[in-house]
């Protein structure tokens, strides 16, 4: 089942009111990472990961509003990770979907299964297929997650990404 509204309100009670639709809750940009082409390879192993390093871009003055925000280049990818941390119970599993204007923009962020207990900053990869630069503006809603309870035994993602408890 989904978790609506009302559900999202409790197990997310510090998700500010513009954040919540019908059916999930926005999340905003907080970071914009590059890929480093440095290393010799990349690949999945059955036993080892090796994913690129992590680039962090400064977020810049934007021409429209001064507000700060990252101009993201044609055909290339990008990592964006939302502003807060994401808990996830042990009983539910969230999918994420970009906003429809992003979609709209000939952009799109590609995401993953948030797993049954799964902690942390989620990030995902980003690519502008339009021939011009998009513009992004730090702290914009940009995906929608979705949560849905999970019947039956679950077991709590343990994998390479999970972090601390945030305290803040």
């Amino acid at each position: 089942m989904i978790n609506g509204y009302d559900v999202l309100k409790k197990i997310y009670p510090n998700f500010d009111e513009e954040l919540r639709t019908p059916n999930g809750l926005d999340l905003r940009l907080g970071k914009v990472y590059e890929l480093s082409e440095d290393a010799p390879s990349y690949g999945i192993y059955k036993d080892k990961k090796f994913i690129p390093e992590h680039i962090e871009l400064m977020p810049e003055d934007l021409p429209r509003n001064g507000k700060k925000g990252w101009k993201l280049q044609p055909q290339r990818p990008y990592i964006l990770e939302v502003d807060r941390q994401i808990k996830i119970s042990n009983d539910s599993m969230q999918l994420y979907h970009p906003r429809s204007s992003l979609l709209r923009s000939a952009t799109n962020v590609f995401t993953a299964v948030g797993d049954a207990g799964y902690n942390g900053k989620l990030a995902f990869l980003f690519i502008n297929f339009h021939s011009r630069p998009f513009i992004m503006e730090k702290g914009v809603p940009f995906v929608q997650l979705i949560d849905f309870d999970v019947r039956g035994a679950s077991i709590a993602y343990d994998g390479d990404f999970q972090e601390e408890e945030d305290e803040s």
